[in-house]
């Protein structure tokens, strides 16, 4: 899989079809910012990267409920990256809620997160764990 920057789409760049683009959430300054994204690339597979926990700026801050209705409006988004899962707990509400056509991704950034990876793994639904 080659993942592609939501910021290289602001330079004259051809990528290949089979791209997937990035989009941190930390780096969208509102969802019709992110929507906006979503319909100028539609042909692609879109990452979406959700950071929880940021301190650094930039810091928006976006609950799972409210990208809902984006979520499920964008059939091209099917990776869903979570920052600091530090258990299996904290990947309860994202599986319960996404549609199973996306791809849940624990980003793994703690001792407690590496101790917990098994369990991690295990409650991930899907066959392809990234």
């Amino acid at each position: 899989m080659l993942i592609i920057s939501q910021n290289a789409t602001n330079y004259d760049l051809n990528f290949p079809s089979d791209v997937v683009l990035r989009i941190n959430l930390a780096w969208c300054n509102s969802l019709e910012e992110l929507e906006n994204n979503l319909k100028k690339h539609s042909d692609q597979k879109i990452f979406v990267d959700l950071p929880i926990g940021r301190i650094k700026p930039p810091n928006n801050k976006y609950s799972l409920d409210g990208l809902l209705p984006v979520i499920n409006e964008n059939e091209n988004i099917r990776y869903f990256a979570i920052s600091n899962v530090e258990s299996k707990d904290d990947l309860k509400p994202f599986l319960e809620k996404l549609p199973k056509r996306v791809n849940v991704i624990p980003k793994i950034e703690s001792p407690q997160a590496i101790n917990n990876i098994g369990e991690i793994c295990e409650e991930l639904e899907n066959e392809e764990k990234i």
